[in-house]
């Protein structure tokens, strides 16, 4: 699927130069300044600096429900064929030669290998890892500080160096929709060395990813207090919990079809608040933290709210989803202009 590009078996290719593609769809060259900016991930933002979420963090537990499926099927399988056998052989229904032994554990060591392949490619990039990968734009160092993990941490490169693009997918199938995100290259002597996506990925709309990207060029030019909000209110929440397992997955497909999808997207919930249990939280290492200065400026903090998607029910409440169905509504209707700009290449 599309959605999961640079995650799991479908990893971003690098050690490359940039593609046609890529050159096009620089939102540095497109023009994004007349375009409403909007909020596609953001679960921290003060003076200092501006933090998202990584474009997977809404798919988590994916990997690891279909592989467990997987893993469990085939052990499942392995189990009934060993058990079969060994029944054959106590109740002595017929003779059992070595052929017959070396069919059976041979299949039952294909099943393994299939269960341990499941894991390989689907819970291991899912679970034990963390909760999510941030992407910081910091005002003061003029930096684009990515995290990964590990014992490399982050991975820092100047503002101005990054190539920021409209990423593209290549469609699941016949008949689907490429699916946009906001997408990063760092970049050694015309080189991609790494590739980071930025929040939430837009699906089907380019106008949605240049507004994004909008909202961050206006941050990182003018600063918080010049971003064209009403009361600026932040909806991505990164709390562990079954709640907001329930609202991303169950609550997504809207009230027309959430009870035809809660077969798949219950379990999924599920499986994503576990996988969130069992794994670590992102901490920034000491040397992109924040500058001291900046954290003893006292200025304006929002931080990501405890439930995904509360907003205050107050009139800035209002405000922010009219502003916020306007925006979307206006971003949209530049897919065309930009489909025609940046979709006349193949996707790399």
């Amino acid at each position: 699927m599309s959605q999961f590009a640079g995650w799991l078996g479908q990893r971003y290719r690098v050690n490359r130069p940039l593609s046609e593609y890529e050159r096009l769809a620089d939102v540095r060259l497109l023009d994004s300044t007349a375009m409403d900016p909007i909020d596609q991930g953001i679960i921290k933002i003060d003076e200092c600096s501006i933090e998202y979420v990584d474009r997977h963090f809404v798919y988590r537990g994916w990997g690891a429900m279909w592989g467990s499926l997987v893993a469990a099927l085939a052990l499942a399988f392995a189990a009934g064929i060993l058990w079969k056998l060994s029944q054959i052989v106590q109740r002595g229904l017929r003779v059992v030669s070595s052929g017959d032994y070396y069919t059976a554990g041979y299949i039952a060591l294909l099943c393994i290998g299939l269960a341990a392949f499941a894991y390989w490619m689907l819970i291991g990039k899912d679970i034990f890892r963390y909760q999510y990968y941030p992407v910081r734009f910091n005002r003061i160092t003029r930096t684009v500080d990515v995290f990964v993990g590990g014992k490399r941490g982050a991975i820092s490169a100047p503002w101005e160096d990054v190539h920021f693009f409209i990423g593209r997918d290549k469609p699941a199938g016949p008949g689907e929709s490429s699916t946009y995100d906001l997408r990063g290259h760092i970049m050694e002597a015309g080189t991609i060395v790494h590739t980071f996506s930025v929040g939430s990925d837009s699906g089907s709309s380019p106008g949605l990813t240049l507004a994004h990207w909008e909202m961050i060029r206006r941050y990182m030019e003018s600063g918080m207090q010049h971003l064209p909000f009403p009361p600026l209110q932040l909806f991505t929440s990164t709390t562990p919990s079954f709640r907001n397992a329930v609202v991303i997955h169950v609550s997504s497909p809207g009230k027309g079809v959430m009870l035809v999808a809660l077969p798949i997207t219950l379990p999924w919930a599920l499986f994503r608040y576990l996988t969130m249990k069992l794994c670590k939280r992102p901490e920034w290492p000491s040397s992109v933290e924040a500058p001291a200065d900046c954290r003893a400026s006292g200025g304006a903090v929002l931080n990501a709210p405890d439930v995904y998607g509360r907003i205050s029910q107050s009139a800035g409440g209002e405000a922010m989803l009219r502003y916020w169905e306007e925006s979307i509504r206006r971003a949209k209707a530049r897919d065309p202009e930009l489909r025609g700009t940046i979709c006349s290449t193949t996707v790399v």
